[in-house]
């Protein structure tokens, strides 16, 4: 006689989906077990989320700086090409405005 066992092949879920189970589970009454068995995930699973979702608060809320834009690394050649420009608008702008006291001068 032959045995047959049937294994459950296991599901992978996204980050996004194990963090919806999570948030589920932590839910006051949730039935953990039936949320956990309907992913296909066991108890140890869920420690294993929790601990992952501790560790990667920690360390969001343990970084310094200001919230908002991340500093982007800028290539050294598109540094020196925007500087450039810089330097040439300042000094189109002295000129335009040496022009204009000069003109107000011949106006006076």
């Amino acid at each position: 006689m032959e045995t047959i066992e049937n294994k459950k092949e296991r599901i992978k879920l996204t980050p996004e989906q194990l963090f919806n189970v999570y948030m589920e589970c932590i839910a006051p009454g949730a039935p953990v077990k039936m949320i956990l068995q309907r992913n296909g995930l066991v108890p140890w699973d869920l420690v294993a989320i929790r601990k992952k979702v501790k560790a990667a608060a920690i360390e969001a809320l343990s970084r310094k700086g200001k919230p908002g834009r991340k500093q982007q690394v800028i290539p050294v050649e598109q540094y020196q090409r925007v500087a450039r420009q810089l330097e040439e608008t300042k000094d189109a702008l002295a000129a335009v405005g040496h022009e204009l006291s000069l003109l107000k001068k011949r106006t006076d």
